[in-house]
């Protein structure tokens, strides 16, 4: 949705869950000294201030990693997983920044690696231009960007010529259709390019249960037809109870009973590499203790 832009929620919890992740998975490619392929079909700007007047309106950020960063000095408490995405994102927060999936993608991926990024926003893709331009450095993998349809993209650019690869989805789900767009592209993506890593980044909101269990069920089944033997770890990061969430504006969202736009959220990651489900487990236990609504 061309109205979408990400800044308005960079760094909330929705962002500690999927970028853990996102780390852990470019860790475990990076074990191999064999090149890889990096699909992100959302981009966005890649990196955020959040000083920016669209962070201070939703304060998303001071809820999210802010406070996260506030919890504990003892860093020695977190999960191993989860220390290495603090260390990482820590470098950013003393400039009031915020790194977005593929600012820490180039960051991770290795000269002989690809990314591909794609942003359809044409004020976001600027951005994106930008800084990964503005922060580019020798060790830099080789980057394509794309101001193209991410779905689109992603069902004609796959399979990559390198064999090892994965993708990272993660929409706005403003529009309801996301839901069936990220089910029909991921199907035809696993059929195609089976030994894939797909991450799908979903919101748990309420009044969208129905579109995101369907969902889910459909991209499984699709998947375990492929190959019954395909690992697929389903995580979720729930932050409040369901009746929590009320639907209103962006406009109203804060000044309503300080409601979340959203109770949590989830990373389904098919073909997950090995020990990524029982470290982010680990990860999301922390994470839980930190923004579950004590007084509910």
């Amino acid at each position: 949705m061309l109205s979408y832009q990400h800044a308005f929620h960079a760094g909330n919890h929705a962002d500690i869950l999927k970028h853990s992740v996102l780390i852990q998975l470019l860790e475990s490619l990076n074990k191999k000294d064999k090149p890889y392929t990096f699909f992100d079909i959302h981009s966005g700007s890649g990196l955020y201030n959040l000083s920016d007047i669209r962070s201070q309106k939703t304060k998303e950020a001071e809820k999210g990693i802010i406070k996260f960063s506030k919890v504990s000095k003892n860093y020695e408490n977190y999960p191993p997983a989860l220390l290495n995405y603090y260390n990482f994102v820590s470098e950013y927060l003393k400039n009031q920044q915020y790194p977005g999936s593929p600012e820490i993608e180039r960051c991770f991926m290795r000269t002989q690696d690809t990314l591909i990024l794609s942003e359809l926003h044409p004020s976001e893709i600027v951005n994106l231009r930008n800084n990964m331009k503005n922060n580019s450095r020798d060790e830099n993998p080789s980057i394509q960007i794309h101001f193209r349809d991410g779905w689109e993209m992603l069902k004609a650019l796959t399979p990559p010529k390198t064999s090892r690869g994965a993708v990272l989805i993660d929409p706005s789900y403003e529009e309801s259709e996301d839901y069936s767009r990220a089910a029909d592209t991921i199907c035809l993506v696993n059929k195609k390019w089976s030994n894939a890593v797909i991450m799908l980044w979903y919101p748990l909101l309420a009044h969208r249960n129905n579109e995101i269990e369907q969902m889910l069920e459909t991209i499984k089944q699709s998947v375990l037809n492929v190959n019954h033997n395909t690992q697929i770890s389903n995580l979720q990061l729930v932050v409040n109870t369901k009746d929590s969430h009320k639907e209103v504006s962006l406009k109203d969202n804060a000044f309503v009973n300080d409601a979340p736009r959203l109770y949590g959220s989830g990373m389904l990651v098919i073909n997950s590499p090995y020990m990524l489900e029982e470290n982010a487990l680990k990860s999301i236990e922390f994470l839980t203790n930190v923004f579950w609504k004590k007084t509910q």
